[in-house]
């Protein structure tokens, strides 16, 4: 490694600007650093929505979407259940 060849102060010098920069941001710095990224964020998880809901749009308007009949539906091919009679549990006294 390249360390062993230098000596102490070469190596801590470095290190203590490093030290230096981090404690200069802040609190409130940080916050605002999350913020805009926060932001930016927000911004483009709303482009995306709008974008898949222009999307759907534009295919609804097309034609049927999806390649889906209009008539079939989520429940198409489900059969109701045949109903069950309840039995009463015979109460001895």
């Amino acid at each position: 490694m390249a360390l062993w060849g230098r000596s102490p102060i070469q190596i801590a010098i470095p290190l203590w600007m490093s030290f230096g920069t981090a404690a200069a941001l802040a609190e409130p710095e940080i916050c605002y650093v999350l913020d805009g990224i926060l932001f930016l964020y927000g911004i483009i998880l709303t482009a995306l929505y709008c974008r898949i809901k222009i999307y759907n749009a534009r295919e609804a308007a097309a034609g049927n979407p999806k390649g889906k009949n209009v008539e079939e539906g989520i429940y198409t091919g489900l059969t109701p259940r045949a109903q069950e009679t309840y039995e009463t549990i015979g109460m001895k006294k």
